[in-house]
């Protein structure tokens, strides 16, 4: 299959400062506005500013993941620092996040290669674990975003069979001031916490688990079997890659065209906000609330550790 129109001029593409700060406007309004509702004696607004804070977590999420990158900002210090911010923002480590993202990058495609899909080649032989995944994904409870994000970022027992001594030494080392900064903050503050921010953050894990689960599950994938295999070339991880599509204004500039998974795999240096210009010779789709819908129909152990091919069922 022909995937790619026209290979693109990447030089073209550079980051900007100015984009990059212009993309930052509305994720800041949105924190505004989630914060002068939270603090409302009104339940009804108070509840609503919950749901707007909510999405700018899940904000900070793609925009840490543009920051591992180093394809947000012009300057590799801007995107260290917001990455860092925003890893604060999302519970993830920023170095650990580089790191194993850059893998998930290198390895797409190889199902039990890749450190993010590794984990899903077969369901458990525990009856209860596979209820227990079943009743959470109808239910929307974000058990395998949970699962994902403490495996692949802050599982150190995991991330050490992927790293040279060198860089693991360095996530370990994020990893602990990571959570010396997250207990101060809760010792201080953890009332503060409690009552205003942890409801949207909670509800911000259904979101980001929405998305996620939107780009590589379900996708008919080889498996290198312990056997030396090839990296597939970026513009090849296309084939093992999902995007889905949204109204053009809400992909840019509230998911930062998080969306447009396949074009971003097809070229994962070049900004976000850049990303609609990559012509890719798939079809566009599904909609966002076509692969809901149907996501949700099936089981989620058939959904998670399943392919196209083996249920039948094509997005």
């Amino acid at each position: 299959m022909e995937l790619i129109e026209n290979k693109l001029n990447v030089s073209m593409y550079r980051p900007s400062n100015s984009s990059a700060f212009a993309h930052l406007i509305i994720p800041t309004l949105v924190l505004v506005l989630g914060v002068a509702f939270i603090f409302s004696k009104n339940v009804y607004l108070y509840w609503l500013g919950e749901v707007v804070l909510s999405i700018f977590f899940l904000q900070s999420f793609i925009l840490l993941h543009e920051c591992g990158h180093l394809s947000f900002f012009k300057t590799r210090a801007l995107n260290v620092v917001f990455g860092h911010f925003f890893g604060l923002l999302s519970v993830i480590p920023f170095y650990s996040w580089q790191q194993m993202h850059g893998l998930h990058h290198r390895w797409t495609g190889w199902r039990d290669k890749d450190p993010t899909t590794e984990s899903t080649i077969k369901p458990s032989d525990s009856t209860l674990k596979n209820y227990i995944i079943n009743i959470a994904w109808w239910l929307f409870i974000p058990v395998f975003y949970l699962s994902y994000k403490i495996s692949n970022y802050w599982n150190l027992f995991k991330i050490k069979q992927y790293l040279n001594a060198k860089k693991y030494k360095k996530v370990r080392l994020h990893i602990i001031i990571y959570l010396f900064i997250f207990m101060t903050i809760v010792l201080f503050f953890g009332d503060f916490l409690w009552k205003y921010i942890a409801p949207a953050f909670v509800l911000s894990l259904v979101w980001k688990e929405l998305v996620i689960m939107t780009q590589h599950s379900h996708v008919e994938m080889p498996i290198a079997n312990n056997n030396e295999v090839k990296p597939f070339s970026y513009l090849n991880q296309v084939k093992y890659t999902r995007s889905f599509y949204l109204n053009s204004f809400i992909s840019k500039y509230f998911l930062f065209n998080f969306n447009l998974h396949e074009a971003h795999h097809a070229y994962p240096g070049l900004p976000a906000y850049k990303l609609a210009e990559v012509i890719l010779n798939i079809p566009k789709e599904p909609t966002y609330f076509s692969w809901l819908l149907k996501a949700k129909s099936m089981k989620g152990v058939d959904y998670i550790f399943k392919t196209s091919k083996q249920t039948g069922k094509k997005f």
